[in-house]
């Protein structure tokens, strides 16, 4: 009965490691799932003519014409970003948000992020809205919905808050109602496209 035991034990390990594995983001023939998009990726946005506040370039526009940015979606369904640009000047720290399926091959994800203006003042935050569909294996093109909440008086540098003692107007509520909420600026669409960073 032992050698029995160890016979079939020697046949199931051989399987396991005979089975052949994907490394993640092999470009094979399979077709593409919203599940690869968990990783790291690269890449580049642009503002959509006529889908933005103002007209890209024109004088007093914030929007910049392009924003390169690297973002991890993970596993556990948080998401994590940082770009190369900032609107009108300012710093803003790491977004950080949640993602969720969206079709067979696409993803949705919404996150935020703190801004300052040019001056250093902190004024608020942004909320983005992210959508992605697979192109291949480690490809991803799709879009960002950009909306400004100024959540801090100018006069004291301090948030505004609500009789909770929570920042308002909230980069959590919903993006329908930001055009009747004050302090909540829609600034526009981007499209993106950007490809897996891999290890070499």
């Amino acid at each position: 009965m032992r050698f029995t035991l160890v016979i079939a034990a020697i046949a199931v390990a051989a399987l396991v490691f005979a089975t052949p594995t994907r490394a993640l983001g092999d470009d094979d023939d399979r077709r593409p799932s919203f599940q690869d998009a968990v990783g790291s990726w690269f890449g580049r946005a642009a503002a959509v003519p006529g889908r933005t506040i103002c007209e890209v370039g024109s004088p007093g526009c914030p929007v910049p014409p392009e924003i390169v940015m690297v973002f991890t979606v993970n596993k556990d369904g948080t998401f994590i970003g940082i770009d190369s640009n900032i609107f009108a000047g300012g710093n803003h720290s790491t977004a950080h948000g949640e993602w969720t399926r969206r079709g067979s091959r696409s993803i949705r994800a919404t996150f935020t992020l703190l801004q300052s203006a040019p001056t250093g003042q902190f004024i608020g935050g942004f909320k983005n809205l992210f959508f992605a569909t697979m192109h291949g294996v480690d490809e991803m093109r799709g879009g960002i919905d950009a909306y400004l909440y100024e959540y801090t008086d100018p006069a004291t540098g301090l948030a505004i808050t609500d009789s909770d003692g929570f920042p308002t107007p909230s980069p959590l509520g919903a993006p329908a109602a930001c055009a009747a909420t004050a302090g909540c600026t829609h600034f526009g669409e981007f499209s993106f496209i950007v490809r897996r960073v891999k290890v070499q």
